[in-house]
């Protein structure tokens, strides 16, 4: 751990040793029929902000562990860049354009709580828990998914004890976590759910260095590294983006301006993201030593994900909201202690989504995943089966009042996005030979071939997903027509 380079290097070596130092080896319980199932879900967290997934900075050693004894998706999307309408996403197994929810909406329908994974788990024995955020609604049937339920929000981060002593929500929600499971009968088979508020930042606190507030044990850590700036600075690639994002896209560009546009508000900044990252890793070690302590080690599936990515000033903005990878891809690892060693340490390149965690841990449990779910699950593909037909694309979107909407169609080399209220305007790009997104093909002749069937895929995505009722309810131009 040299390359900490801190002045606090004693105490963070101590933390991450003790971090390293948690197993999710064998222990001496064997594993039962029905697994237990753990799902961390982060904030704000693009797919490349982990060690396992090749960043040079960020220290994450309980995710780099479950990753070599298990497997990372390289190709995971979140299905919608934000957070209320993907949380709906991850819950209900459904896209945005069939459970509708988003800020400002109305809650998802009823009957897609009763089908949530939670809901079902529960209806199939397993006690099931929540510890963090939320962030989405159902009309009614909430208090059907979950035994325990602890809701910790932020803003602010540190909470204030009975005992007078402030603690970061991060440790919270581990805290809710090691007491759900301590609190679970034995032999009862269990899914806890912790969403984390972290890596978001306090919007309400826009100083450097208290916008992204981390956890106590990660003081120090990051303090005489240098960030490297973000890999698509410049003008040339903010004037790439479409000009409307650049205008009506202001939530980005605000953003920036709170976190992003000098490089000592980057480096400061990014400093405390990267600490927020490692708070969330160390905690997570603390959850898992508790799984190890009582046995339960070696039967509990372990997912870890985050509800969208994140544009660390790339394009010169903030947030996520658009159709660019940045906002779209996340981390996804899974870890089935189960799997044998052969199968283990793999990065998959499958096209994967957020709708597919609610099947996958219905799979792993054994109930049967209803009809309604637009999702796949991924157990076969963790297994190590060779699945011959897996999806060649996978359909993301984001419909908000404040933001331009578009929906899109990612495959493996290209790209289709359209924004269908500014114009519309359409995106086509070759992620082979333009990785960076910088030239729209739409209008070349050469693709036109390319374009027609994208757009053909686009409109199969939208006869076979159906459409949640309120044509209207997240039209930018009604609001614009109301004000």
């Amino acid at each position: 751990m040299r390359d900490l380079k801190t002045g606090n290097r004693s105490k963070c070596l101590l933390v991450l040793t003790c971090v390293l130092g948690s197993s999710v080896s064998a222990a001496a319980e064997p594993p039962t029929a029905r697994p237990n199932i753990i799902f961390f879900l982060t904030d704000d967290q693009r797919h490349d902000t982990l060690g396992c997934a090749g960043h040079p900075m960020v220290k994450t050693p309980t995710i780099d562990r479950l990753a070599a004894g298990g497997v990372l998706f390289r190709n995971s999307f979140c299905q919608v860049p934000i957070c209320a309408a993907n949380r709906s996403s991850l819950l209900t197994g459904l896209t945005q354009r069939t459970h509708g929810y988003n800020f400002g909406t109305p809650p998802v329908p009823v009957r897609y709580a009763a089908s949530s994974y939670p809901a079902l788990l529960r209806k199939a024995g397993y006690r099931t828990g929540f510890a963090g955020k939320f962030g989405m609604s159902f009309a009614r049937g909430a208090e059907k998914l979950f035994d325990f339920r602890k809701l910790i929000g932020r803003n602010p981060y540190l909470k204030k004890q009975p005992d007078g002593s402030l603690r970061h929500e991060t440790l919270l929600c581990g805290d809710e976590a090691i007491r759900f499971i301590e609190s679970t009968p034995a032999g009862k088979p269990f899914c806890m759910s912790v969403s984390f508020n972290a890596s978001h930042a306090e919007d309400s606190d826009r100083r450097p260095g208290f916008h992204f507030q981390w956890a106590r044990p990660t003081n120090g850590l990051y303090e005489k590294l240098t960030p490297a700036p973000p890999r698509l600075a410049g003008r040339r690639f903010l004037e790439a983006a479409p000009e409307f994002l650049r205008t009506e896209g202001g939530l980005s560009v605000a953003r920036f301006k709170w976190r992003w546009d000098t490089p000592e508000k980057y480096r400061v900044n990014m400093r405390a993201y990267f600490r927020m990252l490692s708070g969330i890793d160390m905690t997570i070690a603390r959850v898992l030593d508790v799984l190890k302590k009582k046995g339960l080690d070696r039967n509990t599936v372990v997912i870890y994900s985050a509800d969208n990515g994140y544009m660390m000033g790339d394009r010169s903005m903030a947030g996520k909201w658009n159709h660019y990878e940045q906002s779209l891809r996340v981390p996804l690892v899974i870890f089935d202690p189960r799997v044998p060693a052969g199968q283990q340490g793999r990065k998959l390149g499958q096209l994967v989504s957020s709708i597919d965690i609610a099947p996958t841990i219905l799979g792993y449990a054994g109930v049967k995943i209803p009809g309604v779910y637009q999702g796949r699950s991924l157990v076969r593909l963790v297994n190590g089966h060779e699945v011959t037909d897996w999806r060649k694309d996978v359909y993301c979107e984001h419909h908000f009042r404040v933001y331009p909407n578009w929906q899109a169609v990612r495959g493996h080399r290209y790209k289709y996005a359209v924004y269908y209220e500014n114009g519309p305007y359409e995106c086509l790009y070759d992620l082979q030979e333009d990785p960076r997104e910088l030239v729209n093909l739409v209008s070349e002749a050469g693709h036109r071939q390319v374009l027609e069937s994208l757009r053909g895929r686009l409109k199969d995505y939208q006869k076979r997903f159906p459409q949640a009722e309120g044509k209207d309810r997240y039209s930018t131009r009604a609001k614009r027509k109301r004000s």
